[in-house]
C-alpha cells in the first residue's frame, strides 16, 4: 500500500519521515527562521555601533579648526601661551603682529 498525500513513509517503531517542514516537525522551518532574524539583529547592532564609532571619535580640535578661520585659532593658542606663562607679554605682542590682527 502507498502513502497517501500528507503521509510519509513509515519506519519501525512507528516514527514518520518527512514530517513536517525541514524535519523535527516543523521545528526545523522556525529555527531557520529565527536564525536569521537573530543574525540581521547582530549585523544591525554591528553596524550601529561602528557608525556611532567614527561620530565619537572625531577630536573636537578638529572641529574647531574646520570651522574657525586659522587667525583666531593662532590668537586663541596665543592667549592661552600667555594665561600659562609659557610667553611673556612682549612675545604675545609680537605673536599678533605677526599674524596681523
Amino acid at each position: 500500500m502507498h502513502p497517501g498525500i500528507g503521509q510519509g513513509t513509515m519506519l519501525y517503531g512507528g516514527r514518520m519521515i518527512g514530517d513536517g517542514l525541514f524535519g523535527f516537525g516543523g521545528l526545523g522551518l522556525l529555527a531557520l527562521i529565527g536564525f536569521l532574524f537573530f543574525t540581521a539583529i547582530v549585523v544591525a547592532l554591528v553596524v550601529w555601533a561602528v557608525s556611532r564609532g567614527r561620530k565619537s571619535g572625531s577630536t573636537p580640535g578638529a572641529q574647531a579648526s574646520s570651522a574657525a578661520p586659522v587667525g583666531d585659532t593662532a590668537l586663541a593658542i596665543a592667549r592661552e601661551r600667555l594665561a600659562r606663562g609659557e610667553i611673556d607679554p612682549e612675545q604675545y605682542t609680537a605673536i599678533v603682529a605677526a599674524l596681523g590682527t
